[in-house]
């Protein structure tokens, strides 16, 4: 199964994409990066739109820039770009996503008990990573260091902690990893990866002075519980978006296509304050890596599906869940339980929200306009299956003070 999802991906999914990106010459979402980083570099504001779109102008690549919102200390990880060309950046783009995917399957493997198998099935079903590594985005430049600092916390809770803090500098969404450490009263990693934020924040001073870094936290990232994603004037209704918020926005509209109406914003908060008091009852300590990989991929879907933007790129972020899920099926399956309904439903919730986008909106425009919603929400559904299935039919597992071992079987 790995040498077929190998060929798949080559194929199938990194053949596409290297012919998207050599196809254009505007960087696609990349350009943000890239400007930011050229602006922060010359002295100027990252944040300023504006100030991005006319360097692009001025480079005659584009007309305007998408905005900058990342941490600070995000253009720590992209200003290898500042020798070269935007097209050139965009290519080197797609290789060095090559290689954060492959480590964060390693860790995958190595850390979390995932089957070689099961790493083939993920890169032929999981349509994601060629959307990913096509739109040249940086999910992956903060997911690696994440399952990296998982992983080694176990036995090295300081540098997990390092890790960790250092994704979630990168890109805000994996500092929510940072509960699964305080529910066990793991305070160690916690701390670590206070010392790592800061340390990043100082060392990117020299990218971004003190005033720009406090728009970051006083302007920018306040706007994005609204959907106010400082500027960006997609649609939160976008066929593309599978979040919560996008839901609540169809059924209560804010007062503009990119902002959430107070009904929509207080019902996507009570929802999902109350999956995560869920995620935290069912939560215990795990004895194997693969009931972590449960628990903790539980818990990496409501890093996704809980912001107002949940593109089709974000949903490479669930790498660790969706194989954590087939892992279950087919441990299962070893131990000779048969197939079971949790097993048709696990498999139909990974082809479900694994379906390629482009096969969706084709379907979406050839149905009548009262089935459009349920086949454009399809993946959303997906995605709740698979959080639903791994927090309700897997139990986690849990002996008080133990902590993950390597097994060749799941305790959990």
């Amino acid at each position: 199964m790995l040498c077929v999802g190998l060929l798949m991906h080559v194929f199938v999914q990194l053949g596409p994409a290297r012919q998207a990106v050599w196809s254009v010459a505007h960087g696609r979402d990349f350009a943000s990066y890239y400007y930011a980083t050229q602006v922060a570099s010359k002295g100027g504001d990252p944040y300023v739109t504006r100030s991005l779109s006319q360097m692009a102008r001025s480079e005659h690549t584009r007309d305007t820039v998408l905005p900058y919102f990342y941490p600070p200390p995000f253009l720590l990880t992209v200003a290898w770009v500042q020798p070269f060309s935007l097209s050139t950046a965009y290519r080197l783009m797609l290789g060095l996503n090559e290689l954060l995917l492959a480590g964060c399957l390693f860790v995958l493997v190595r850390g979390f008990s995932i089957p070689l198998g099961v790493v083939g099935a993920l890169l032929i079903v999981w349509s994601p990573i060629p959307d990913n590594a096509k739109m040249g985005q940086a999910n992956l430049i903060a997911l690696f260091p994440a399952l990296l600092g998982l992983w080694a916390a176990r036995t090295r809770p300081w540098l997990g902690g390092v890790l960790l803090g250092a994704a979630a500098m990168f890109k805000m969404s994996p500092a929510l990893f940072l509960l699964y450490w305080a529910l066990r009263r793991q305070w160690k990693p916690c701390v670590g990866a206070i010392g790592a934020a800061i340390g990043l924040t100082l060392i990117s001073l020299a990218y971004c002075p003190l005033p720009t870094q406090v728009e970051f936290y006083t302007r920018v990232m306040p706007g994005f519980a609204s959907g106010d994603y400082y500027g960006l004037t997609v649609p939160i209704s976008l066929a593309a978006n599978h979040s919560i918020p996008d839901i609540f926005n169809t059924l209560w509209p804010g007062p503009s296509k990119t902002a959430l109406s107070s009904t929509a914003l207080v019902g996507s908060r009570v929802v999902t304050l109350g999956v995560l008091a869920l995620w935290a009852w069912r939560a215990r300590i795990p004895r194997s890596p693969l009931a972590e990989a449960r628990t903790l991929g539980a818990l990496t879907i409501l890093m996704v599906i809980v912001p107002t933007y949940a593109y089709e790129h974000h949903l490479v972020f669930l790498l660790l869940p969706v194989a954590a899920l087939l892992t279950s099926v087919q441990r299962d399956w070893l131990a000779g339980e048969g197939f079971r309904p949790r097993h048709g439903l696990a498999i139909a919730s990974v082809l479900l929200a694994g379906w390629p986008l482009t096969q969706v909106t084709e379907l979406v425009n050839r149905l009548p306009p009262s089935a459009q919603l349920l086949a454009r929400e399809g993946k959303f559904v997906g995605l709740l299956m698979i959080l639903g299935l791994l927090l309700l039919s897997w139990r986690p597992g849990a002996v008080a003070g133990a902590s993950p071992q390597p097994a060749a079987t799941d305790d959990g």
